[in-house]
């Protein structure tokens, strides 16, 4: 038997947030109930995403580029965040020239993650993991902040490039599935010198799916367990 959802006022006093904020969450549990985590209406935001980006015309996704600032979104929904790399790199990162208020933007964007459950996403060993206070991947912290590094090439990119993604308030077992799948040795290099600068920091279309696909399921079943012992201890 299922537990009752609790009310919008008990998922705001327990959880610590608004009420509106309270009322939106409880309609993703709902969804989740309902047995639809990945219903298209559930909505799910883009932070800092490319131009030209493939997250466009995703159904029940808002993207925020460069014309329609990221520091702009007003919360209430997860997010899948992709902040400018260049000065969070571990190779590369003493000849990066970041426009003013970049570098901020990467600790940003980890706090939004953070607070509405979602995915941050950088190359591996990226510094912002430091910066942020975030889990490196293999390091266990709690079964709702956690990181793991995954090959791009898993999802159709041509290089391996390896990837750092830190995830809040998904459950680590609850996850959709990664399609793993083996990689060449060599031919990296060749295949990045034929690559245009867009082309190498484009996102697989099939990668942007699985990360919107995951962070819909943000939150759903600690606010039900959370909220659900604040009912109980009540009483």
């Amino acid at each position: 038997m299922t537990s009752p959802i609790p009310s919008t006022a008990k998922l705001a006093e327990a959880l610590g947030i608004s009420e509106s904020e309270a009322r939106e969450m409880r309609k993703r549990i709902e969804w989740c109930k309902a047995g639809s985590p990945f219903v298209v209406e559930h909505p799910v935001a883009v932070l800092c995403a490319a131009p030209k980006s493939v997250y466009r015309g995703m159904a029940g996704v808002e993207v925020y580029d460069r014309s329609r600032d990221a520091r702009t979104f007003p919360g209430g929904m997860p997010v899948v965040t992709h902040p400018p790399c260049r000065s969070w790199s571990a190779k590369c990162r003493h000849q990066a020239k970041p426009e003013p208020g970049e570098r901020e933007l990467g600790v940003w964007c980890a706090e939004q993650v953070k607070q509405w459950g979602g995915i941050l996403e950088q190359p591996a060993h990226s510094l912002l993991w430091e910066a942020a206070g975030l889990p490196r991947p293999g390091i266990t912290s709690r079964c709702d902040s956690w990181s793991m590094e995954i090959w791009q090439a898993w999802f159709g990119y041509p290089m391996k490039k390896a990837t750092w993604l830190y995830f809040s308030k998904i459950n680590a077992a609850d996850m959709v599935a990664v399609p793993y799948c083996l990689h060449a040795r060599g031919g990296d290099r060749r295949a990045e010198q034929r690559m245009s600068k867009q082309q190498r920091s484009a996102t697989p279309r099939a990668f942007a799916q699985w990360l919107v696909a995951v962070a819909r399921r943000a939150g759903m079943p600690f606010v039900v367990e959370h909220a659900g012992r604040a009912e109980k201890e009540e009483r």
